[in-house]
């Protein structure tokens, strides 16, 4: 869990934008914006431990990448949703520097997320070959719902919701660090992402509450004995708490039921290791 909460932040920190993940509903194809066409892909081996990625001026960077780490954050999946990996795909890192074609470069001022993962995509598909199909099969997978006593939610004032809607599909304001997650303006759908990243299986929100609500949820990560912080704010108020199942119970008023069902995964056809250039 340690490499996926390193990760996940990369993400927050790189691929979105500080404090607002901008984690947008699917629409439908016909809908689907225009994703920037990379011109130059730079692909290199890298030793970095400190696994990242990020848009620049003409582009976008990944430093530390591995093929599996790309893969999931590039079709938005767990672990457990990949199929076909090679052996490789979680040792070998790679340093990646693409560019868009000219006249694309001003997409890049305000890109959505299926717009940056397409870009990725556009990586993994050109440079690694990758060739894939999906298939649905039986995997673990946890419904969010509702817990008894009902929820402990603070539902979003007037002004929240209405910066959260500016942009349609958008989750508002969300904020992670290590063992802690705070939301304004959210929804139950996005909450459900975050909670399937941290816990590595799918997770299905069927609370039945379709608002827009604020909240903090805080806990310690089973895989270490640092404490959770008590607000997400990195390195500030450390304490003790209680475990992720228990925090969304007594914090949120949720909770998780494992269940089994079909889930959408991702099987690699063909991969290979890029070239260096």
């Amino acid at each position: 869990m340690v490499k996926m909460t390193v990760r996940l932040r990369a993400l927050v920190l790189g691929l979105l934008s500080i404090g607002s993940i901008g984690l947008e509903a699917q629409g439908p194809p016909a809908m689907a914006a225009k994703v920037p066409a990379l011109d130059v892909i730079s692909v290199k081996p890298d030793a970095n431990e400190d696994a990242r990625m990020g848009l620049t001026g003409d582009g976008l960077t990944a430093r530390g990448a591995t093929l599996h780490w790309l893969l999931t954050e590039a079709f938005q999946i767990n672990a457990d949703q990949l199929a076909g990996e090679p052996s490789w795909s979680t040792s070998a890192q790679w340093a990646i520097d693409a560019k868009v074609v000219g006249e694309d470069a001003p997409l890049l001022t305000n890109l959505t997320l299926a717009q940056r993962l397409g870009m990725y995509q556009q990586i993994l598909t050109g440079r690694f070959e990758l060739k894939y199909h999906h298939e649905q099969r039986e995997r673990p997978t946890y419904v969010l719902v509702v817990a008894k006593g009902g929820p402990r939610l603070t539902a979003s004032d007037a002004e929240t919701v209405a910066q959260a809607t500016q942009h349609p599909g958008r989750p508002g304001n969300l904020q992670m660090g290590r063992g802690a997650i705070s939301g304004e303006g959210t929804t139950m759908h996005f909450l459900a992402i975050l909670l399937s990243r941290q816990l590595g299986r799918n997770v299905v929100d069927e609370t039945g509450l379709t608002g827009r609500y604020d909240f903090k949820l805080t806990w310690t990560p089973e895989d270490s004995a640092v404490p959770a912080p008590q607000s997400p704010d990195l390195g500030a108020g450390l304490t003790a708490g209680p475990s992720l199942f228990g925090a969304i119970s007594e914090q949120l008023g949720l909770k998780l039921e494992p269940v089994k069902g079909p889930t959408d995964v991702l099987v690699i056809d063909h991969v290979e290791k890029p070239t260096a250039n």
